[in-house]
């Protein structure tokens, strides 16, 4: 993380840098930025640079840090959802936020989706059982409660279906900026909200059929023709 000097640089300096580095990482990921990019586009001395931050590694974690406080800002400035969302509905929301998240920082998500791209699998351990989780923890707490509730099946491996949500919610942003298409102007800009938009949540209204179903009219079609 960023050296003591680096705070004491003026708020100016300090987002100058930072604003080189996201274009940087934006551009060509942590593997192949270059640092002199970095240092020509902040203004600073090459030498400056190692006295606020160790290397490029240690930028990067800093830029990282930023991409997070950003979305979570986002998420403060949207609408609470329902309290009483089932499991569906919760994932149907933190795609959602993927997705405003592309469309007003879309430097800062497609480094976010970099990233995730190279470090998709997270292993630790739950907590609770001893065992081996893969992906984001959310993931895994949500589909725990899901089972608790009936919202989802009892044989549903929840280690590969949280690897699975893992990936749709962090990968399908830019595809679905896509598909949006013309409104992605005015999205982006607040003046019309995702959540109220017929033709965009029809796209979600989609997403989430084929999420719950799968490709089988019935997921117990599917367990019971490959438990024969």
């Amino acid at each position: 993380m960023p050296k003591t000097t680096f705070y004491n640089l003026s708020a100016t300096r300090r987002a100058r840098i930072e604003e080189a580095a996201i274009d940087e990482f934006c551009k060509n990921g942590l593997r192949s930025a270059v640092l002199n990019n970095i240092v020509a586009n902040s203004g600073i001395a090459k030498g400056s640079f190692y006295q606020y931050f160790e290397n490029l590694e240690d930028l990067y974690a800093h830029v990282l840090t930023l991409v997070q406080k950003r979305k979570t800002d986002l998420v403060a400035s949207l609408e609470t959802p329902n309290s009483i969302m089932d499991t569906f509905g919760y994932l149907r929301w933190l795609i959602q936020i993927s997705v405003v998240f592309m469309l007003r920082e879309p430097r800062l998500a497609k480094i976010e989706q970099r990233d995730f791209v190279d470090h998709p699998v997270i292993n630790s351990i739950d907590p609770e059982t001893g065992e081996r989780i893969s992906g984001d923890g959310r993931f895994h707490a949500l589909l725990t409660q899901g089972v608790l509730h009936d919202d989802l099946a009892t044989w549903v491996d929840t280690d590969m279906a949280a690897y699975v949500l893992n990936l749709i919610a962090n990968l399908i942003a830019p595809y679905m900026v896509d598909r949006i298409g013309d409104k992605a102007s005015s999205l982006a800009d607040g003046s019309v909200d995702i959540a109220y938009d017929p033709l965009v949540q029809a796209l979600f209204d989609n997403l989430m059929d084929i999420i719950e179903a799968g490709i089988a009219r019935d997921p117990q079609i599917r367990k019971d023709f490959y438990s024969k």
